[in-house]
């Protein structure tokens, strides 16, 4: 589970992954395709992308704020 308690560490968090999420697709104008997201947050928070990174994905899908295009295989977030 992804709840936080007392011993989390912020910078291992659901929240600060999707601010990185964010961070980099402003760096993209809002474009980025899946392998470049996973690989630019990978760098930052190690192995702990393999819990967080989809989660992020889906949280930011399920407040409208992602789009994804089938036809370039990118993901777009909305402004």
């Amino acid at each position: 589970m992804l709840k936080p308690d007392k011993f989390t560490d912020l910078n291992r968090s659901l929240l600060y992954t999707v601010a990185l999420l964010i961070k980099e697709f402003k760096e993209n104008e809002n474009k980025c395709s899946y392998g470049e997201l996973y690989t630019a947050i990978e760098k930052q928070i190690g192995e702990d992308v393999l819990y967080l990174f989809l989660p992020a994905i889906d949280f930011l899908f399920l407040l409208g704020k992602l789009d994804y295009d089938l036809k370039t295989d990118v993901l777009e977030m909305r402004i």
